[in-house]
């Protein structure tokens, strides 16, 4: 096309809204630093998500978040606005079975799909990996390993999942955050949403820094396949 007539009809070559390739590269961490690694399982979630972005958004904080390919598949948008706003997409597999009770070409399916998925959806193929429930067999570390995606597990236990109560999430968080630690939440629970202000600001306060679980391993100089729990 003529450069005028581009000009006039205002066209432009590639859509801004997507994601560009791979992220900056951050800054290395302080060594004497206190670190945690919030992580959110199971969504993205359409209502659920957003309020977990706002959140994070208010206390500048970073996050990895494991999704589960039937959810980015249900809610594509969502998966994209958790990327664009920064943070770490890791991969939770296909639908959330029990990949320990899974040949081979069962958990490769789920594995593989899902992160097609995520990458289709949000530009960015996930670096990670946490199998549901934490459970796992030498399957899923062979795949894995083949799809260079390290296997995520937690050090801290919300039990969101269980109490569905935001006090007593914040109660089991405080109970057992350490410099280091992996903490396990799911951005698919309301209450999960409602503790985390509270949470972040008490972490905040105790001079806690928000990063995601690669930074954090990093830090560490962490290398191999895991699985990594961190302190």
């Amino acid at each position: 096309m003529k450069k005028d007539l581009t000009k006039k009809w205002n066209i432009t070559y590639g859509n801004n809204d997507e994601p560009k390739g791979k992220r900056p590269t951050q800054p290395p961490l302080d060594p004497k630093g206190k670190y945690v690694a919030l992580t959110f399982d199971d969504g993205p979630h359409p209502k659920v998500t957003p309020r977990v972005l706002k959140t994070l958004k208010e206390y500048n904080a970073k996050a990895t978040f494991f999704m589960l390919g039937v959810q980015v598949e249900y809610y594509p948008d969502m998966a994209k606005k958790v990327a664009k706003a920064g943070h770490e997409i890791g991969n939770h597999s296909k639908s959330h079975p029990n990949l320990a009770n899974m040949s081979l070409s069962e958990v490769r399916k789920q594995i593989i799909e899902s992160s097609d998925r995520i990458e289709d959806a949000t530009g960015e193929k996930p670096t990670l990996f946490r199998p549901p429930y934490g459970a796992m067999n030498e399957s899923v570390k062979k795949v894995t390993k083949e799809q260079k995606t390290p296997i995520i597990l937690w050090s801290v236990d919300s039990l969101d999942w269980k109490s569905r109560n935001a006090q007593a999430v914040n109660k089991e968080v405080a109970k057992n955050i350490r410099s280091g630690s992996i903490v396990l939440m799911h951005d698919i629970h309301a209450s999960t949403a409602d503790a985390l202000p509270h949470m972040l600001k008490s972490l905040k306060k105790q001079g806690y820094q928000f990063v995601t679980v690669s930074q954090l391993l990093s830090l560490n100089k962490s290398t191999g396949n895991g699985p990594y729990y961190n302190q």
